[in-house]
């Protein structure tokens, strides 16, 4: 069984918030999805508004064939769906010239069973976490991240790096789109998060799990992430899942 629990909130900066999420079970399949707009004035709560209503209207026009689709159909509908998308915010950039320049990341998670199959574009993010600690399943498309592949930055100068929001792939800025995928196998009492990096500019993993490891359940759990990244200044949206994953419950 999952459990879960979503939190948004524009931060301590922002007057909008920009980000946008989804959740939903259907064939027998959970889906829980985050998305991050940007451009600001040129409407990237559009975007991420429409990323998320093309991926629920694609859920609900196959609803009835879920239920019998194998990881590898899994792919390739969600593949098919974030593409759509994808030509979504381009149309809507061509009907809308004040709307050109915007654009959003969209991360995806469909559990199956024992396992989660992500789909990713942009910079928000999947982690899981638990007793024997942390695991970030998704790689950011991102500058920063260029740089610490190529050993030009260290770690921690990821978060300060004044050129650390700077996308690299995103929804809404190029066709055809690429979209990483990651296969993720789970266990008893795991947790997964989904979130956007208003949450993860301010809190590091370690800090995150311990939040999570010290509160008695996930509500209590989401409400300190949520306050303490607040507290730290909440520079950008915040918006995430929060899952914890408890086998053989019904």
């Amino acid at each position: 069984m999952l459990e879960h629990t979503i939190r948004t909130h524009p931060g301590c900066i922002r007057k909008k918030n920009e980000d946008s999420y989804y959740v939903s079970s259907v064939g027998g399949k959970s889906f829980f999805a985050v998305a991050d707009g940007m451009g600001g004035h040129a409407a990237g709560e559009v975007a991420s508004f429409l990323a998320i209503e093309t991926l629920q209207e694609n859920i609900s026009m196959h609803s009835s064939s879920l239920s019998f689709y194998d990881p590898v159909k899994i792919k390739s509908f969600l593949s098919q769906a974030i593409l759509q998308a994808n030509e979504n915010i381009l149309m809507q950039q061509m009907r809308k010239p004040e709307q050109k320049g915007m654009g959003t990341t969209l991360t995806v998670s469909v559990f199956l069973d024992d396992e989660f199959l992500t789909a990713h574009v942009g910079d928000s993010q999947v982690h899981l976490f638990n007793v024997s600690g942390h695991y970030q399943v998704t790689e950011d498309h991102s500058v920063v991240m260029e740089l610490l592949k190529n050993k030009e930055i260290d770690l921690e100068d990821i978060y300060d790096h004044p050129r650390r929001n700077i996308l690299t792939r995103s929804l809404g800025t190029t066709s055809p789109l690429k979209i990483d995928f990651y296969a993720t196998a789970i266990q008893e009492n795991d947790y997964i998060l989904l979130c956007t990096d208003g949450l993860t500019n301010m809190l590091r993993p370690n800090e995150i799990q311990e939040i999570i490891f010290r509160s008695t359940h996930l509500e209590g759990a989401a409400d300190q992430l949520l306050a303490k990244a607040n507290a730290l200044g909440g520079l950008d949206n915040i918006t995430f899942v929060l899952i914890q994953y408890k086998k053989g419950e019904s």
